[in-house]
Parts: C-alpha cells; sequence; structure tokens
C-alpha cells in the first residue's frame, strides 16, 4: 500500500509557468490524506513558502524544502543540513563577483539576499512571494545556511555552469542544474529528505511514490520504490525513473483509485 506521496513543484506539479497547484490538485491531496496517505512537497523552495503555498492542507504535509536540507511536519524538524559558514561566505562572494549573477541564500526562517539590481528584489518578493532579508554584506547573515542558488538572469551558461561545478565538486556536496536560471550548491539532497521521512515513519520503500523533472531530484527518484520523471524532463533525469508521466494528478487519480 502507498504511504508517503512526494512530489517536486516547478516542472512537475506546477506545469506551464503555474504558480500555484491546481484546484484538482489539491483536491486529490486531501482526498489521499483523508485515506492516510501522507504527501510532500519537494521542492527547492522554502518551507515558509511550502506552507503558504498548500494552505489549508499543509498543516497534514511534510514539507522537504531546500532540496532536502530542511525537512518538517507539524513543527518537528526531521532533518536540517548546513554548508560550513566560512565555505558559504566565500561561495557567495563568488556568485556576486560574476557579470549577470544573484546569489540566493537560503536558511531556515529566510531567504537573505544581497540584490544587485531592484528587479531580481522584486521577482524574489513580489512573483515569488518569499520571506527575505535583504542586507548589504554576507557577514550579515545570521542563520545557518542550508542552501546558496546562483542565478544567471539571462539563462545559465553551461561554460560557466561547468566552471563552477568544476570550482566547487568536492568542496560542496551536491552541486545541481535546478531550471533555467539556478544552480544549487548543498551538503543535501532530496533523496535523503525521502530516506529521513521513511525512518521517521517506518515506511519502506515500496510505500513510497516520487514524481521530479529536474536533476536535483535524481536521487529522489531513486529512493523511492515507485518513481515517475514527467515526459518533459531530460531522458538523463528519466533513466533514474521507473515511469514516465504527462501530469501528476493523473497518477494521484489511479493511486487513489486503488485505495
Amino acid at each position: 500500500m502507498i504511504k508517503l506521496i512526494a512530489s517536486d513543484l516547478d516542472g512537475t506539479l506546477l506545469r506551464g509557468g503555474a504558480q500555484v497547484p491546481s484546484a484538482e490538485a489539491m483536491e486529490l491531496i486531501r482526498a489521499l490524506q483523508e485515506k492516510g496517505v501522507l504527501f510532500s512537497a519537494a521542492s527547492g523552495r522554502q518551507c515558509p513558502n511550502l506552507r503558504r503555498l498548500f494552505w489549508p492542507l499543509s498543516g497534514e504535509m511534510v514539507l522537504l524544502g531546500e532540496n532536502g536540507c530542511l525537512v518538517t511536519y507539524k513543527g518537528e524538524r526531521l532533518l536540517q543540513k548546513g554548508l560550513d559558514r566560512g565555505l558559504a561566505l566565500e561561495l557567495i562572494r563568488e556568485i556576486l563577483g560574476m557579470e549577470g549573477c544573484e546569489a540566493l541564500i537560503s536558511c531556515p526562517d529566510a531567504y537573505w539576499l544581497l540584490p544587485k539590481t531592484q528587479h531580481y528584489l522584486d521577482v524574489v518578493l513580489h512573483r515569488w512571494k518569499m520571506t527575505v532579508c535583504a542586507v548589504e554584506e554576507p557577514e550579515e547573515i545570521c542563520e545557518p545556511i542550508l542552501k546558496i542558488s546562483m542565478c544567471m538572469t539571462d539563462g545559465l551558461d553551461p561554460a560557466v555552469v561547468e566552471a563552477m561545478s568544476a570550482r566547487w565538486q568536492g568542496r560542496v556536496a551536491n552541486i545541481a542544474v535546478s531550471g533555467k536560471e539556478w544552480l544549487d550548491f548543498t551538503v543535501g539532497n532530496k533523496g535523503e529528505g525521502i530516506r529521513a521521512i521513511r525512518e521517521r515513519f517506518g515506511f519502506e520503500r515500496d510505500e513510497v511514490v516520487v514524481f521530479g523533472d529536474g536533476y536535483n531530484d535524481i536521487e529522489m527518484l531513486e529512493e523511492a520504490g515507485h518513481s515517475y520523471a514527467m515526459d518533459t524532463a531530460a531522458e538523463a533525469v528519466k533513466a533514474h525513473a521507473g515511469h514516465v508521466c504527462s501530469r501528476v494528478e493523473d497518477v494521484l487519480r489511479e493511486i487513489l483509485d486503488t485505495l
């Protein structure tokens, strides 16, 4: 029996530029919860953002945020993994020194920014509706740093991604492309987050279903007994999934029908 369903958001549950889950998805999640199935939003976003996005269902959900570096359930922190502070400050300064790049620093309670442009600050505040603290120097960040994201506002340059990956591989545990503009640096991954949930509730791998579309979903796809990559995912991502689907809602309905 399926006991846990976890889904990536952007490009997976949220497709075609959608900013909120569909009414159909929310109703299916509610019905699954009523059948005793635990649902988890598994995203690079911050947990407060996930809580708002799925309100009023989020009180019964596991929030797997920051690409698995922070996992919470009803106020309980199942997992928290942070970067070494000295290493994090060095990386932030390198990103800010690159033309066309912005930094997004993920901490347990807020995103910290050192915005170069008002446009970037407005996007984070008003389009993504994130909890934000803006500062002038990296040393002013006063929370543990869970994840650092490099944003190339005109889209990721493969040459820059390759150079940054080569420079930082081995210094941080995971470097992953996350969407068209983002490169994430963390010491955790979504697979570790799923494992923490399984251990907390005693779920077996075969009782877990996951959905993803990005390179930062690969570890999560490998951690579940039933894994779905989106049909829009890269072939390298699909290779790590047991199935391919076009809509998360269709599979959720199939699961609900079997309960």
